[in-house]
């Protein structure tokens, strides 16, 4: 026949045992665990919010960086543009004084020119006139 398990003060002493062990490893082993296990889960949870924290302010700076750098680059073209434009009108103010310097000048030798072939017409016409008067005077003789 089969034993039957009998019920004694051993079986109380057991769960007694039982129960003061598992208060023991409460005390000493589970609550340690599962305060240090909240702690892990709270600052990786704070690690996450930070990381969070750093990525959009690591957008927004990158925003501004790219907004500053396009500013930057339009004052650039901006200033190059301004540099580029002084030079040309530089450029043509100093050609349109030198085309004037030259025409002044040219006009000036055309002056001087004119004035001598005036002198050499003058001095021609009296010295064709005594060569005339020469020639005039043997034929005469």
């Amino acid at each position: 026949m089969i034993n039957i398990m009998n019920i004694n003060h051993t079986l109380f002493i057991q769960m007694a045992n039982f129960l003061i062990l598992l208060f023991i490893l409460n005390l000493i082993l589970y609550r340690p665990l599962f305060k240090k296990i909240r702690e892990r889960l709270q600052t990786i949870e704070d690690m996450r919010k930070r990381a969070d924290q750093l990525k959009s302010e690591a957008e927004k700076n990158q925003q501004e960086y790219s907004s500053k750098i396009k500013e930057a680059e339009n004052n650039a073209k901006e200033n190059y543009t301004k540099v580029v434009n002084g030079a040309l009108e530089e450029k043509e103010k100093k050609i349109s004084q030198y085309q004037k310097e030259a025409l002044d000048e040219i006009n000036r030798f055309e002056e001087e020119i004119n004035k001598q072939i005036e002198l050499e017409i003058e001095s021609s016409k009296d010295y064709s006139i005594e060569i005339a008067n020469k020639i005039y005077k043997q034929i005469m003789e």
